[in-house]
């Protein structure tokens, strides 16, 4: 039971630091109407607005918790019992 509660958290976990990403991304092409420069928000985020970097930090927040998760139920889960 353990292991699909972890899995659950880390994908929840992924998926919303994505669509925080995502959303980072539109805010970002929508106030510069620049849309082929989408790779700001990943690799220069010193252009980002403070609204911007505010879910940028949210998106990297989560995607590190889902990942440090994902590690964890790894490494916890995917050894054979000891007796």
């Amino acid at each position: 039971m353990l292991p699909v509660i972890a899995h659950a958290i880390e994908t929840v976990l992924l998926v919303t630091g994505l669509v925080m990403l995502v959303r980072c991304a539109f805010q970002y092409a929508f106030r510069t109407h620049k849309w082929h420069r989408l790779n700001v928000v990943l690799f220069n985020i010193q252009s980002l607005s403070t609204e911007e970097m505010k879910w940028w930090y949210a998106a990297m927040i989560s995607l590190l918790l889902g990942g440090a998760m994902k590690f964890f139920s790894f490494i916890a889960f995917s050894y054979p019992q000891i007796p």
